[in-house]
C-alpha cells in the first residue's frame, strides 16, 4: 500500500516542484548568458552596477522559489491530512505511518533537487557575475576552484576533496529530510489548537526553529569559545587559518547531527499526533 501511496504522491505533486526546477534552471543559463554579454567597469574603484543588481535580483528570485516549494510542502501535507481531505485519507486502509512516509519522501526528494539546483546555480554565479562586477583579473573557472578545492580541501574543510563531495550529498539529502519534518512536526502541533490551526501552525513552527537554533548554539558555544582561546593565527594557506580545517569539519559534523535529532524528533511527534491525538475539527 505504501508503493501506491507514493506514487499517488509524486503523481499529484510533480507539477509545481518541477515547474520551480525548470525556473530555476532558465533563469541561471539566462543570467549566465547576461553575464556574459558584459563587461567589467573601467576603473578599478568602480562597480558594474548592471551586473551587481542583476545579481541581486537574481539571488533574491532564487530564494523566493526556495520559499515557495516550502511553502508548497506544508499547504500539501495541511489540507491532504488535516481538512476536509484528512478525513477521506485517514479512511483509508493504511496506517499514519504509511501516510506520513510516503509524504516525507516524496517531499525530501523535491527539496534535496531544488538544493542541488540552487547550489549549483550559485557556483554559476561565482563563475561568470564577479569577473563583470569589479575590474579584477579574476580567473574563476570550473578548473580554477576545482584545483584550488583539492589543494586547500582539507585546510578549508578538514577533509579531502572527494569525503567533502561524498559527505555534503549525505548532508543535504539529511537536512532536506529534516526541513520536511519540522513542517510537518509543526503543522501537527498547530492541529492541537482549537481555533485558528494555521496561524498555531505557524507559530509552532517558529517556535521549533527557534528552539533548534538556540539549542545548537548553545552547544556549540564551548567548542568556539575554545578555538578563540586557542587560536595562534597562523595562516596554512592563502588568507586559511590554521583553525579552519577543524573548525569546519566539526561544524558539518554537528549540523549532521543536529538535523539528524531534530528530524527524529518531529518524526516520532508527528506520528504519535496522528496517531493518538488527531483533530480534524
Amino acid at each position: 500500500m505504501l508503493t501506491k501511496l507514493l506514487k499517488h504522491e509524486w503523481k499529484e505533486t510533480w507539477r509545481i516542484p518541477a515547474l520551480c526546477c525548470a525556473i530555476v534552471i532558465l533563469m541561471t543559463l539566462t543570467a549566465v548568458i547576461c553575464f556574459t554579454r558584459m563587461s567589467p567597469p573601467a576603473k578599478a574603484d568602480e562597480l558594474n552596477a548592471g551586473a551587481f543588481v542583476l545579481m541581486m535580483f537574481y539571488v533574491m528570485t532564487i530564494t523566493c522559489i526556495s520559499f515557495v516549494l516550502t511553502l508548497y510542502v506544508a499547504v500539501r501535507f495541511y489540507r491532504n491530512l488535516y481538512t476536509d481531505q484528512g478525513y477521506l485519507m485517514h479512511t483509508l486502509p493504511v496506517t499514519p505511518r504509511q501516510l506520513l512516509v510516503s509524504k516525507l519522501l516524496v517531499s525530501t526528494v523535491w527539496l534535496f533537487i531544488v538544493t542541488l539546483l540552487v547550489l549549483w546555480a550559485i557556483f554559476m554565479i561565482l563563475i561568470f557575475a564577479l569577473p563583470v562586477m569589479v575590474l579584477e583579473d579574476m580567473n574563476l573557472s570550473f578548473s580554477f576552484f576545482m584545483k584550488y578545492a583539492a589543494e586547500y580541501s582539507d585546510a578549508l574543510f578538514g577533509m579531502s576533496l572527494p569525503a567533502f563531495i561524498v559527505f555534503n550529498f549525505f548532508y543535504f539529502l539529511v537536512s532536506s529530510m529534516s526541513s520536511a519534518l519540522v513542517i510537518y512536526g509543526s503543522i501537527s502541533l498547530g492541529q492541537m489548537f482549537s481555533k485558528h490551526k494555521v496561524m498555531g501552525s505557524v507559530l509552532c513552527y517558529i517556535g521549533v526553529t527557534i528552539l533548534i537554533q538556540t539549542v545548537t548554539s548553545f552547544a556549540m558555544t564551548p567548542y568556539l569559545t575554545k578555538i578563540v582561546i586557542t587560536n595562534r593565527s597562523v595562516s596554512i594557506g592563502p588568507g586559511i587559518p590554521d583553525f579552519m580545517g577543524s573548525f569546519m569539519r566539526n561544524t558539518f559534523i554537528f549540523s549532521f547531527i543536529a538535523s539528524v535529532v531534530t528530524g527524529v524528533a518531529c518524526y516520532v511527534l508527528s506520528e504519535y499526533l496522528m496517531k493518538k491525538q488527531l483533530n480534524l475539527d
